[in-house]
């Protein structure tokens, strides 16, 4: 049961990685999120075929901002939480806001990683961290995740969201390096420190 609820962790919550400690004018800072018994049940009980309708919509809405690939990508990804995690409904600015948000976050954490802190992860690497996570569990939220947007399950890990997986890994190599530069081994430390450091890359 672990490691079935580490996997449903990883997949798609990977987006929340790391900004917890969000700062308050962050465009997420004020969602109502559903209660942790309504999260515990969907993951309890919910088949493939319930993800996929409670998903279906995600594609053709995307689609409707005639955005770039990347952009796209994280609004797709914005709707799909919309659709899991969030008691409201998003208007279609705050879908923008929160996806351009969590682009440019994403874009300066991994040039802090890896320009100050030289954090580097290789493709091979890369490739067998994915491979030993994804490939002990596939859950019904993954695979309907992946037909939606009409990939295989292994096209989803290793493509589409290859970027997530590759952030996740350098964590783990940027925490020590942290706890060196900061003097401290306290997590909610470590994030909130370098969390600071991302958004006066940010506002620079």
């Amino acid at each position: 049961m672990f490691m079935k609820e580490a996997i449903i962790t990883l997949f798609i919550g990977l987006v929340f990685f790391l900004t917890a400690c969000a700062p308050e004018e962050s465009a997420v800072a004020n969602i109502e999120m559903k209660s942790q018994e309504e999260l515990s049940a969907m993951t309890d009980s919910y088949t493939r075929e319930d993800y996929r309708q409670v998903m279906s919509h995600i594609m053709q809405e995307a689609k409707s901002f005639e955005a770039g690939v990347v952009l796209e990508k994280w609004i797709i990804r914005t709707l799909a939480e919309e659709a899991l995690y969030y008691e409201e409904d998003l208007s279609e600015e705050e879908v923008l806001e929160i996806s351009r948000e969590r682009l440019a976050e994403d874009l300066a954490w991994k040039n802090i990683a890896s320009a100050k802190y030289g954090i580097i992860v290789g493709q091979d690497e890369l490739d067998e961290y994915i491979n030993n996570i994804t490939n002990l569990y596939e859950s019904p939220l993954q695979m309907a995740y992946a037909d939606i947007l009409g990939l295989t399950v292994e096209q989803l890990n290793h493509e589409f969201d290859e970027d997530v997986y590759e952030k996740n890994l350098m964590w783990e190599k940027l925490k020590p390096e942290l706890e060196k530069a900061y003097e401290t081994s306290d997590q909610n430390e470590l994030v909130e420190r370098f969390n600071k450091e991302v958004n006066n890359e940010i506002n620079r």
